[in-house]
């Protein structure tokens, strides 16, 4: 399921419960988490250029910070070699 692609439908989902949440910003990238349909990780950049990884469910109709993207974490859009 993880490597399905996450269809702009399900993404105007995303985007409708960040705005919701009062988050706004540029949306970098989608991925499916590992087991599951309806939770995704999401990077979104601010108007400085910080990016953070959330996770938003569309079971739970929520958006969890995970952490902000810097050296020390990535957050890999590719196949790991």
């Amino acid at each position: 399921m993880a490597d399905k692609e996450v269809t702009q439908l399900e993404k105007m989902k995303i985007i409708g419960l960040f705005r919701k949440e009062g988050f706004t910003g540029e949306y970098e990238s989608f991925q499916r988490v590992s087991g599951t349909d309806r939770e995704f990780f999401v990077v979104m950049s601010n108007e400085q250029g910080i990016k953070a990884l959330f996770r938003a469910s569309l079971m739970l109709n929520a958006v969890e910070f995970q952490y902000v993207l810097d050296d020390k974490h990535t957050f890999v859009t590719g196949k790991a070699e």
